[in-house]
């Protein structure tokens, strides 16, 4: 039986890099992932005496699916790792490169407080993401490249996961498109009797003040006679974290300041404000002859935004009859969040200030290039919610002799309100001209004319002149101007997701191995998304966020797939899928197929291998969508400001196709010792993106698509969503455990890595190696060569300790001359203790205490605005936390 124990063991030993496990943890894992199969014989050498009921990357009930790659990550793993949420967890992964996951105000525009996946570093998009191996809704926001993706924050309580399992080579022809790079399918807990409680506290020890509140609640048990029931609920309340608060942040300068510049006609020049250094600008000399006072927004930029999460899951199950079950799922999800930025966005259409304007020196009509509130002023506050509902019900029985069916439906949505706050340029404009305020009365029907700075018509001063004024001067700003001219961004959308679907699976025939199996299918998926904004943004009448329009899109899907496998010997199965999907709106139709093997030529050596193509379909938001965020972009000139990205949906994209490779080998040379290593392989052809503003000022800073203020700075770089002409990507996967029962107790000890032998992305039939790069002005992710976890569990009585180190290797920012960008190693430390005995006999309550990045290392420095790469490394430092559970 020890061949079995290492098929058995495999999926839920597989090291991921957020877990420490222990050989209990493996043991629960494995139980709940298998069961007996009805067909053993004496022979232990066959490979199908084990058999799981729902291991993903199958819909045959098999043995351990060694023949793919999987991560499988338990809740006591989840647990041991000190992890806090799934932000935590995927940014650890080692086969993870470049998520955005850290909700800077410079990455992250509209997608704050949401979190995704980017296996291999192939985009947010090229993950599928499964709960209890059924799609779940995609966000309403896409990130800034126009990437749609499963938020992971809105998916389910931490104390409803049984496992993580992720299937790291692709998966198209079981679940269909979108499962290019692989699939995170999220298992719920299964016949689990009792309740658990945990609150958790977590503060950053230094450099500010940044503090998670954590409340986990889960119950569940029987349900009359044949039906079980689980309910569970979360509540997090997370304050902000500044980048002015940490010591590593260098300063982010924008030509767009308070005080401002001025293009001063009779000069030929911009002139900076004759008080910018004393008010906090920084004078800059062009080589023109110009000077452009630069305002450090750097401190202003939020690394981690104030957050009150609350999300809910239940469960319920039935048995019908002895052949037939029911079950029924329920989930929500409500975020709201709060992030600070500067204390105005710039105006990027550089307004024109009247020579009568109390603050004009010049004598004579110029153009301001500023924001309205810089120096002195407190941060603008922006608001954005996200709520996600869910439900799905299905039934599933057998025939007997080994057939089983199942058909199911699932509906899901998620709505999002995004309420940032920017300049109204018509109001701005008026109150430079001295028609600004509430009680100013220009239209044409007003009793008496309208006078510039007279009666209820109030100037606004743009000059530093302002901020030494007092009340009842010229110079001095009236407050009720700021709520005159900026006003309310309100953009509201609504993503939803239809899903109906049936199987059949079920034995063929006898071969030498065992029986020859096959499953078969059908699926209809509808996707939705609809924006509409308010009616500033409707007309382009905001100064720096511009606007959009509104729209609304969806796509339909019918798919059937088949699946086959072939025990040919008992130490060798071969299996084979397919899958036939049809797309409506002229994209198409897709045949994808997937190929593997399982070898076993030694009890104590598996290999596998998988061939299969992928298939992923331009989305609504791609092709009907319209999208403006704002970018940080380094002009020709040398200097950096921030300006519009805007990129409208064309329905000339083509489909997204991929192949992927995967061989790889697993090792027991003595018992408790495990080796793996996995050689992956992944063509992408079309793959689908948004261009780089920064790669279109690059190659030429006069492309017509480029607009530019009077003053010649960049305002808008008009993008497209284009098909970039393939990424290809090839690397090798590592990991080993072993478990030791020594007189001390038992000690666990890992690792797991991540080595990228090739990235290179293919554009316009020019390729750029992107391995190992910050990849900033390319449609790449950001990785790193090597990424790599080590670690150790030790378990003895009462105690369980975890220590992991965490490495990333350096990298390169490529953005102008390459420069280096440092290593990065953290390591994490956690100790629990069972309490419980103290309190009462045969309790479980568990105290832990732990530290993340104990040693408080700094992100490595990266000349982008926040001074770090958001995609690699996260800003929060030392984090001390104390979590208390219990269980009854």
């Amino acid at each position: 039986m020890k061949k079995l124990i290492l098929l058995k063991s495999i999926t839920s030993s597989a090291l991921t890099s957020v877990a420490l496990i222990s050989l209990p943890a493996a043991a629960q894992d494995a139980g709940s992932a298998i069961e007996p199969s009805t067909n053993v014989t004496e022979n232990e050498d066959r490979v199908d005496d084990i058999v799981v009921t729902g291991q993903t990357g199958s819909r045959i009930k098999r043995q351990s699916d060694e023949s793919s790659p999987i991560l499988s990550v338990g809740a006591e793993d989840l647990a041991n790792s000190g992890a806090k949420d799934a932000r935590d967890v995927i940014g650890n992964l080692a086969v993870n490169n470049g998520s955005q996951n850290n909700s800077d105000n410079l990455t992250q525009n509209f997608t704050v407080g949401t979190s995704n996946i980017n296996l291999r570093g192939l985009g947010v998009a090229s993950t599928l993401v499964l709960l209890n191996g059924r799609r779940q809704v995609l966000s309403s926001v896409a990130t800034d490249d126009g990437s749609t993706f499963v938020d992971l924050s809105s998916l389910l309580p931490t104390l409803a996961i049984e496992r993580v399992e992720i299937l790291k080579d692709g998966a198209s022809a079981i679940y269909g498109s979108d499962a290019v790079a692989g699939v995170a399918n999220f298992i719920t807990r299964s016949n689990f009797e009792g309740a658990e409680i945990t609150a958790e506290y977590r503060t950053k020890t230094n450099d500010g003040s940044q503090v998670d509140f954590n409340l986990d609640g889960v119950i569940g048990g029987k349900l009359g006679e044949g039906g079980s029931f689980l309910i569970a609920a979360s509540y997090l309340k997370r304050t902000s974290l500044l980048l002015g608060e940490v010591d590593f942040v260098r300063p982010a300068l924008s030509g767009f300041g308070n005080p401002g510049s001025f293009v001063v006609p009779s000069l030929g020049l911009t002139v900076a404000d004759p008080g910018c250094a004393n008010f906090g600008g920084n004078v800059q000399s062009l080589a023109n002859g110009s000077t452009v006072c630069r305002f450090d927004f750097g401190p202003q930029v939020t690394a981690v935004p104030e957050e009150n999460r609350l999300q809910a899951y239940a469960k319920a199950t039935w048995d019908w009859s002895d052949s037939v079950s029911l079950w029924a799922e329920a989930a929500y999800t409500r975020n709201d969040i709060v992030r600070e930025v500067s204390p105005s966005f710039p105006v990027l259409n550089a307004p024109i200030v009247p020579a009568n304007n109390p603050g004009n020196t010049f004598g004579e009509q110029v153009r301001f290039q500023g924001r309205p509130f810089g120096f002195g002023q407190s941060t603008e506050k922006n608001f954005y919610k996200h709520n996600t509902v869910r439900f799905g019900t299905g039934v599933e029985g057998n025939f007997g002799n080994g057939f089983s069916w199942d058909a199911s439906y699932v509906y899901a949505a998620n709505d999002s309100v995004q309420n940032p706050r920017d300049t109204i340029t018509a109001n701005f404009q008026q109150a430079l001209l001295g028609f600004g305020g509430p009680n100013c009365d220009t239209s044409p029907t007003a009793r008496t004319p309208a006078v510039a700075g007279q009666g209820g018509c109030l100037f606004f001063n743009p000059f530093s002149s302002a901020n030494t004024a007092a009340p009842g001067s010229p110079l001095y700003n009236d407050p009720v101007l700021r709520n005159f001219f900026i006003g309310d961004y309100i953009a509201i959308a609504k993503s939803t997701l239809n899903v109906a679907e049936a199987n059949l699976t079920g034995p063929l025939f006898t071969l030498p191995g065992g029986d020859a199996a096959f499953a078969i299918g059908a699926q209809f998926r509808k996707q939705g998304l609809s924006y509409a904004y308010d009616s500033i943004s409707q007309q382009d009448g905001f100064g720096f966020l511009i606007g959009n329009r509104n729209f609304e899109g969806s796509s339909d899907v019918f798919s059937v797939y088949g699946e086959v496998l072939f025990p040919v010997a008992n130490w060798l199965e071969l299996s084979g899928a397919v899958r036939y999907e049809s797309y409506g709106d002229g994209i198409g139709n897709t045949l994808d197929p997937k190929f593997s093997f399982l070898a076993k030529p030694l009890e104590t050596l598996s290999l596998r291998g998988s061939y299969s193509t992928s298939f992923r379909a331009p989305s609504v938001f791609q092709t009907q969508g319209i999208q403006t965020n704002f970018v940080n972009i380094r002009d020709a000139n040398g200097t950096t400001t921030f300006a519009a990205s805007r990129s409208v949906g064309t329905d000339n994209l083509r489909p997204e196709t991929s192949r992927a490779i995967n061989v790889g080998a697993t090792w027991q040379p003595i018992n408790n010792v495990e080796l793996s290593i996995d050689y992956y392989d992944f063509k992408f052809e079309n793959a689908l993106t948004k261009e780089s503003a920064q790669a279109i000022v690059n190659a030429n800073p006069n492309d017509t698509r480029i607009e530019r203020t009077s003053a010649g700075t960049i305002s808008v770089v008009n993008v497209a969503f284009i098909n970039a002409d393939s990424i290809s990507t090839s690397g090798l996967d590592f990991s080993g455990r072993a478990t030791f029962d020594t007189s001390i107790g038992t000690i666990a000890p890992f690792f797991d890595a991540t080595l990228i032998l090739k990235y290179d992305l293919t554009t316009n039939g020019r390729t750029i190696d992107g391995l190992g790069r910050l990849n900033r002005g390319t449609v790449g992710s950001s990785n790193q060569k090597f990424k790599g976890n080590l670690g150790v569990n030790w378990s003895i009585g009462s105690f369980n300790v975890n220590a992991i180190a965490r490495y990333i290797s350096s990298y390169e920012d490529d953005q102008a001359v390459p420069v280096p960008i440092d290593a990065f190693t953290t390591y994490d430390f956690n100790v629990s203790y069972n309490i419980g005995e103290f309190l009462r006999p045969g309790s479980a309550t568990t105290l832990t205490l732990g530290f993340v990045n104990l040693t408080d290392k700094d992100p490595p420095f990266v000349a982008v605005s926040g001074s770090y790469d958001p995609r690699a490394a996260d800003p929060r430092g030392r984090r001390a936390f104390v979590k208390l559970g219990t269980s009854f």
